[in-house]
C-alpha cells in the first residue's frame, strides 16, 4: 500500500476513506477479513486519528465493524442485507430520475445502450468483474445529472457494500435479467415516460424478489 501524503486533516481523512473503500472495492481487502490499524497506520504513513476517523465513516456506511483489541472486521453482506440495499436504491435512483430526466439527452441514452450491450459481451465472456463495473458506468449515466452529491455519494456507497456480494459468481441468468430490465428502462426513457421510467427503477428493477440460489450457485438448494 502506497503512504497518505496529504497534510489536511480533513483532506487526509477523505483520501484514507477513499482508499480504504477502493482496496475493498477492488477485492484487495475481502468481506470477513480483519485490518490490523496499527500495521495500516505504517503502511500507508499516517497517525491512528485520521485513520480511526475515516475506519468510523465507513462503519457508519456498514462497510466495516470496529472490534476493539481485535481490529477492524470488512463486514459480509448477507442475502437480507441485499435485498434492504436494492429497496433503498431503487427509491433514491427513481427519485433521481424524475429530477433529472429532462437532461437525459439522446447521447446519454447512447452511452447507457453501449454499456448494456458491453455487460451482455461480459456475461458471455465470463468476465463478471467486469460486468458489475460496467452495470455501475450504466446508472451513474443518470446519477451523474443531478446537483445533489450527497444523495448520488450515498448511492454509491451503498452500491459499494453491494460489491462483496457481486464479487461472488452470479448466475448468468440473473445478470441477463439485469441486462433485459435495463432495455425497458432505456426504452421508456426514449419514449419520454417520467413516471413510467422512474418507477420501473423502483418496483421492478430494484424489487427484487426471487430466492438466493437465483443469485448465486453456493447458495443452498440451487436449481
Amino acid at each position: 500500500m502506497p503512504p497518505i501524503t496529504t497534510q489536511n486533516n480533513w483532506s487526509l481523512r477523505k483520501e484514507i476513506f477513499d482508499y480504504l473503500g477502493n482496496q475493498i472495492e477492488s477485492g484487495v481487502l475481502k468481506p470477513g477479513s480483519l485490518i490490523n490499524v496499527r500495521k495500516l497506520t505504517e503502511e500507508l504513513k499516517v497517525s491512528r486519528t485520521p485513520l480511526r476517523e475515516a475506519l468510523a465513516q465507513l462503519e457508519v456506511q456498514g462497510l466495516v465493524t470496529i472490534m476493539p483489541q481485535r481490529g477492524v472486521l470488512i463486514n459480509v453482506l448477507t442475502y437480507e442485507d441485499l435485498l434492504d440495499l436494492f429497496e433503498i436504491i431503487g427509491a433514491l435512483e427513481s427519485q433521481v430520475v424524475k429530477i433529472v430526466f429532462d437532461r437525459i439527452t439522446g447521447k446519454k441514452i447512447d452511452f447507457m445502450v453501449r454499456y448494456n450491450r458491453a455487460m451482455q459481451m461480459a456475461i458471455k465472456n465470463g468476465k463478471s468483474r467486469k460486468f458489475h463495473e460496467t452495470n455501475i458506468l450504466f446508472h451513474r449515466v443518470f446519477l451523474d445529472l443531478s446537483t445533489n452529491q450527497e444523495l448520488t455519494a450515498y448511492v454509491g456507497n451503498l452500491k459499494l457494500r453491494l460489491f462483496g456480494f457481486a464479487l461472488k459468481s452470479y448466475r448468468n441468468r440473473f445478470k441477463e435479467a439485469i441486462v433485459a430490465e435495463h432495455d425497458v428502462f432505456v426504452g421508456l426513457v426514449k419514449d419520454g415516460d417520467r413516471d413510467g421510467a422512474s418507477a420501473y427503477l423502483k418496483d421492478v428493477h430494484w424489487q427484487f424478489n426471487h430466492p438466493e440460489n437465483f443469485i448465486r450457485p453456493d447458495a443452498v438448494n440451487n436449481i
